[in-house]
């Protein structure tokens, strides 16, 4: 039965990808109180910001270090419902088509190039709304292609031993932290450049990166 989620949720990567980036939502907005989008962003345009402002949209940061963002739940109809977290891709690495051995691929499947980026996400703010509407803040992070394109992160149902994609804790208030780990398929070849976080509008416009 594993092996029959896998499958369809691997088609739908193939077909419209299963990342966390639609902010379209019609679901109710969350009734807790998010942090304001103008708060004071950093402006070096590198590294993490200092004292725990807000970095700046389009930052390019290194693997393991700290972005001060906002997080925007997939229920929430505007920019005044974000919450504030600390986001880090802590590493990205390579690995085998042998990891997927008891999961079923497609052809095109069978000769890409898996790849897993492990991140970490801390609320810094009001406790984050979470469930299958809201979504999960560590599927706000995105890869790149050595291609320049867009990579959507695979979603199990079900263990993936080798990549788990870990789910937020419960209640997730200020203090608390959690890391996860996301799994990408890339075509023939080709390499993961940069993970991007796009966890609200301004993020999706202009991402934080790290390389």
């Amino acid at each position: 039965m594993k092996v029959a989620w896998a499958m369809t949720v691997l088609a739908c990567v193939a077909i419209v990808g299963c990342g966390g980036d639609d902010d379209d939502d019609d679901a109710a907005t969350p009734a807790t109180t998010p942090a304001a989008e103008t708060a004071t962003e950093a402006d070096d345009g590198g590294g993490a910001s200092a004292g725990g402002g807000r970095t700046a949209p389009g930052t390019t940061l290194k693997l393991g270090d700290t972005a001060h963002v906002t997080y925007k739940p997939l229920t929430a109809l505007d920019e005044k419902n974000l919450f504030e977290v600390d986001a880090t891709a802590l590493k990205i690495e390579k690995g085998s088509i042998d990891d997927f051995k008891n999961i079923s691929l497609d052809e095109n499947q069978k000769t890409s190039t898996p790849y897993y980026v492990t991140v970490k996400i801390e609320n810094t703010g009001e406790q984050i709304p979470l469930g299958d509407q809201e979504g999960d803040p560590d599927l706000k992070f995105g890869a790149v292609d050595d291609r320049g394109q867009d990579q959507p992160s695979i979603t199990f149902i079900g263990d993936f031993e080798r990549c788990e994609d870990t789910d937020a804790p419960k209640p997730f208030t200020k203090g608390k932290s959690y890391e996860s780990c996301l799994a990408f398929l890339i075509g023939g070849d080709g390499t993961i450049t940069e993970v991007q976080w796009k966890g609200s509008d301004k993020y999706i416009l202009d991402p934080v990166v790290w390389k």
